[in-house]
């Protein structure tokens, strides 16, 4: 019966590592400009460890620590009014490192708010069904943002980035999201990603998650080039540079790449992973 036991145990965890696997592989490269895709470098992302962040490593860069992470937050409604409010606030502080000793100091700050109007309609409970009527949900606000600061020992400057998501104003509205990064003279934007470079069939990830429509990464543009871009996963990471960067450049928007990597990933169920 033991001897049983051990090995459903072992064919289990065997099935479990397949499945993992079979999802890793199937996830597609997010798509990229044409511009980068012919004249950059593409790094593939190895992942190691978890905790407050993973331990990513891509090209010669690699984070080495991170403190904080604990999530804040607060909600409140009327006990007679529709009327809710809710927010949640999370910071955290990271190392990043190169090969050749370079070193950063990234820390992040990402806050949520939501105002809205839940009105939860009449409700019939029947004896095989329940019918709701009149029920609906206006969202007067609803936003995601998240701030970062990058202290560098390769220069005196510091670079600010952010990338903030709008969602629409009624249930289920289009999302507007946008980002830059600067350091005060240059301005670096960030825009998000939602396709594959060769769509085909779904993927085993695309139907765990149940759609397509997902963020897949960022692509940054300065001046109308593309310098760089980064694939969140969940299952693949992916880094691109351009060939034309300087070593600064890399390795700048390499951290804010960890960063987002970190913020933006998905987990199987489609929800973003804090």
């Amino acid at each position: 019966m033991k001897l049983s036991f051990k090995l459903f145990l072992t064919c289990f965890t065997i099935v479990l590592l397949f499945f993992e696997s079979s999802l890793a592989s199937g996830q597609k490269l997010m798509a990229v400009s044409e511009e980068l895709h012919q004249n950059g470098e593409k790094f593939d992302v190895v992942t190691k460890g978890g905790g407050r962040i993973v331990k990513y490593h891509f090209n010669s860069y690699r984070v080495t620590s991170a403190k904080g992470g604990w999530i804040k937050g607060k909600s409140s409604s009327g006990l007679f009014s529709a009327y809710e409010t809710a927010s949640s606030e999370k910071k955290l502080s990271f190392e990043f490192v190169s090969d050749k000793g370079d070193t950063a100091i990234v820390y992040l700050n990402r806050n949520t708010n939501y105002e809205g109007i839940n009105k939860k309609g009449l409700t019939i409970y029947g004896e095989n069904s329940t019918l709701n009527l009149g029920g609906y949900q206006e969202i007067l606000e609803n936003s995601d943002n998240l701030f970062g600061i990058i202290e560098t020992n390769l220069a005196d400057s510091t670079w600010n980035f952010a990338v903030s998501e709008k969602f629409g104003s009624r249930h289920g509205g289009q999302t507007a999201l946008v980002g830059w990064l600067t350091d005060g003279q240059r301005k670096i934007d960030i825009y998000p990603v939602y396709h594959y470079q060769n769509p085909g069939k779904k993927s085993a990830i695309d139907l765990m998650v149940g759609s397509q429509i997902w963020l897949k990464g960022f692509e940054f543009i300065e001046n109308g080039s593309p310098v760089g871009a980064v694939q969140v996963g969940p299952f693949k990471f992916v880094a691109w540079f351009s060939k034309k960067n300087d070593p600064t450049t890399n390795f700048v928007i390499g951290s804010s790449f960890a960063a987002l990597m970190h913020e933006y990933q998905l987990n199987i169920h489609g929800e973003t992973v804090d």
